[in-house]
């Protein structure tokens, strides 16, 4: 059993890591930091408490995984997984209250066909309870109620971002317009690398066009992280 979490735990992590890609945000700013303590929560989005137990368990999981690699791990390390993290829950609370907004739901029937996709959970090709279980209890530390949660609000975040990448459009005219003005004018190999630079230039549009809906909504939103809740 072992052997096989060892085997899987990649792909067991990278289903509870939020994150939203190098270079779309640096972080939802304004920032109030407060020393007292809300309870048991790690911060606040719109009045939404962040609970320091999701908290806790990314942390432990990024920390397990970074063990596992074996990294150097830091104070300086430490510190720096500890913020990434904050902000990567903040992001996801942003990211699911802004969904709603729009409408986005995700079924019980999306959710568990969602779950029983991850290899991590199978056995021979198919999805097992057993090993659902074990795995959540023995090393993410989750209930079932709380990874689904966590994977429902992740099929929001995802679904959202599609919704804004969506509307990113690339006519054929601005296609070539943009590589005559990156290659000095000289379209020769175009048609080669055509695909190649769509692609290129379309993922560059999207995160200007989510770093646009981040500037957009981000006077709107209220956060507040205390501090002491997640410095140690």
């Amino acid at each position: 059993m072992m052997n096989f979490f060892r085997k899987h735990m990649r792909t067991i992590f990278l289903i509870t890591i939020v994150g939203f890609g190098v270079g779309i945000f640096a972080g939802f700013g304004g920032y109030l930091f407060g020393d007292r303590t809300l309870g048991n929560a790690v911060a606040e989005v719109n009045g939404v408490k962040i609970p320091k137990k999701r908290y806790d368990n990314l942390f432990n999981q990024v920390m397990e995984s970074l063990r596992d690699e074996e990294t150097d791990i830091t104070d300086e390390l430490i510190k720096q997984k500890r913020q990434e993290v904050i902000q990567d829950l903040i992001q996801e609370e942003v990211f699911y209250q802004e969904g709603k907004k729009y409408g986005i739901t995700v079924s019980d029937e999306e959710l568990a066909a969602n779950i029983h996709h991850f290899k991590g959970f199978q056995k021979d090709g198919r999805f097992n309870q057993q090993l659902y279980f074990q795995i959540l209890a023995w090393r993410l530390r989750m209930t079932p109620r709380e990874f689904e949660e966590s994977q429902r609000r992740s099929i929001i975040r995802d679904k959202l971002r599609e919704f804004i990448a969506y509307s990113v459009k690339i006519t054929d005219k601005e296609l070539s317009l943009e590589y005559v003005q990156r290659h000095n004018g000289n379209m020769k190999d175009f048609q080669e690398n055509k695909d190649k630079f769509y692609e290129e230039l379309r993922k560059e549009k999207i995160i200007a066009v989510f770093n646009e809906w981040y500037k957009s909504i981000n006077n709107t939103i209220r956060i507040r992280v205390f501090a002491q809740q997640f410095s140690g």
